[in-house]
């Protein structure tokens, strides 16, 4: 099994264990805390930020451990439910992104121009054409779902109406599309 995936018979011992001996969460920890890592990088994108999330979930795991009961779900998802609300939690801590950002980096804050800026236009217009040329070369599917997703501005349920399929196969159209579209890019930064 991968190492984040265990059966309902492995979860269950796991947290009686837990609940018996608090240091159960060293093994706790071994089994999730990459993967928890990695979710919450992926989401802020912050190294630092990741980390710290990551521990304290951990720590409110030991803090809570008294008063957790087995309800049949895992206790990663336990985990990953406390680390998206101190995700939120940090993410409302900040009064703006862009005081955040600025505090951060100084110099590699970045405000766009006015929507008046001729040169912003330009800048602009060219890259959106840049996009659609891309585009243009992906699979007839990928351009149709990526039209209805970001040009068209509909949600993923509503993709998945237009094209007479399930939302979950439609979420799967987009990100493929996607990691096409950003690998053509790539390709062709190269």
């Amino acid at each position: 099994m991968p190492p984040d995936k265990y059966s309902p018979e492995e979860e269950k011992d796991l947290f009686l264990r837990f609940k018996e001996d608090p240091e159960v969460v060293a093994e706790i920890y071994d089994r999730h805390a990459k993967s928890l890592y990695s979710f919450l990088l992926k989401r802020c994108g912050h190294k630092e930020t990741a980390e710290d999330i990551t521990a304290q979930a951990f720590m409110k795991l030991v803090e809570s451990h008294a008063k957790l009961e087995w309800k049949g779900a895992p206790i990663g998802a336990w985990l990953y439910r406390v680390a998206v609300n101190a995700l939120a939690d940090h993410w409302r801590s900040a009064k703006t992104r862009k005081e955040q950002t600025k505090l951060d980096d100084e110099e590699d804050y970045f405000e766009p121009p006015s929507e008046d800026d001729p040169v912003w236009n330009a800048e602009i217009t060219i890259e959106r054409e840049r996009l659609m040329g891309v585009m243009s070369e992906l699979p007839e599917r990928d351009q149709q779902v990526l039209t209805l997703r970001f040009y068209g501005g509909y949600k993923t349920e509503e993709v998945a109406a237009e094209l007479g399929i399930s939302n979950n196969h439609a979420a799967v159209l987009i990100y493929r599309a996607l990691g096409r579209m950003r690998k053509s890019i790539l390709s062709s930064n190269a």
